[in-house]
């Protein structure tokens, strides 16, 4: 099947972002990654800052940042800030293909020799997931630190066509974070990530979205959105993606994420500013008063003019007492 080719160096692309590239330097290696042990009960948020232009802010302090709970000010227990010239923050991420969709056959090289440079652009440790989804949701790999067997399962897919469930995708992605992955990688926290790869239209979810959106900031899930180029334009301006679903129901910026649209004629630029966005970020965690199994609502500010701050959640379910 002529999709297989492109498809499987996105995948080989955005999973070999997860491994060490290449020997540190011995200053590096100085420097020691920053461990952090939680507890189940540590409430964990992670936040992406920018300044006006968009770029991204890399020094905020701790005592710049500010936690509100339910509108009172909570302490802040840990802080983490990524240091690229250290290992960047474990993940466990989940893979979303859209197989209801295709890539045009004259994308596919221009897509491989992008993905080979995008296994450059980023170090970590991270385990990984991979499901598709068109009228079915299905699971083609548990969590695994092999990329290879990421590539394997993806390499098997077939059927592009179809009815699309986007939203039951990201809702089955979002339960395999919270109920398979591991919570701890080598003494440090995992960040939650799912990757969805689509053309951003649904025709066939039951989830509510709603739901689905409380659910993702609930478990602290980032969502982000690769938008595949042959679904791009619009019938109205040349170069204007048309306005999904999925945007309006803005459960990517809702959950801290951004929407990467990939350009037929270059996807490099889109593989380095998901590399960067997921480098970019800060590790705020406290560890809850409450134990009354509740939602509570979440705030992070800062108080460096001029900051603009996105975060993984605005709320969480406080651990309930033994017995309640």
């Amino acid at each position: 099947m002529r999709f297989r080719p492109c498809l499987c160096a996105l995948l080989v692309g955005f999973t070999a972002l997860m491994h060490p590239l290449r020997a540190q330097s011995p200053r590096e290696q100085e420097r020691p990654a920053v461990t952090i042990r939680v507890s189940t009960d540590l409430i964990a948020i992670d936040v992406t800052a920018t300044d006006a232009a968009g770029d991204y802010v890399r020094d905020l302090r701790a005592d710049e940042f500010q936690v509100y709970e339910d509108g009172k000010p909570r302490k802040i227990d840990l802080f983490s800030v990524t240091d690229e010239a250290t290992l960047s923050r474990p993940m466990a991420v989940v893979f979303a293909l859209d197989l209801s969709g295709s890539l045009r056959p004259d994308e596919t090289a221009t897509l491989r020799q992008a993905a080979m440079k995008f296994t450059e652009l980023m170090k970590g440790d991270a385990v990984f997931a991979a499901l598709t989804f068109n009228y079915d949701v299905k699971v083609v790999q548990g969590f695994t630190d092999d990329p290879r067997r990421i590539e394997h399962a993806f390499a098997k897919a077939e059927k592009f066509e179809g009815s699309t469930r986007i939203y039951d995708a990201i809702d089955r992605a979002i339960t395999m974070l919270v109920r398979q992955a591991p919570r701890l990688r080598r003494g440090r926290s995992l960040r939650r990530v799912v990757v969805v790869i689509t053309d951003g239209f649904d025709s066939a979810s039951v989830i509510d979205k709603q739901e689905l959106v409380r659910r993702a900031q609930a478990a602290g899930v980032t969502v982000y959105s690769v938008m595949l180029p042959s679904y791009m334009l619009s019938v109205t301006r040349s170069g204007e993606r048309v306005i999904t679903p999925l945007d309006a129901m803005r459960i990517v910026a809702a959950t801290g994420g951004r929407d990467f649209p990939a350009d037929a004629n270059d996807f490099t630029p889109m593989f380095k500013a998901l590399a960067e966005e997921i480098r970019a970020s800060y590790l705020l965690a406290y560890y809850p008063e409450q134990r009354d199994g509740r939602f509570h609502e979440l705030r992070v500010q800062t108080t460096r003019p001029g900051v603009r701050l996105r975060t993984s959640r605005n709320g969480f379910v406080a651990p309930a007492q033994q017995g309640q």
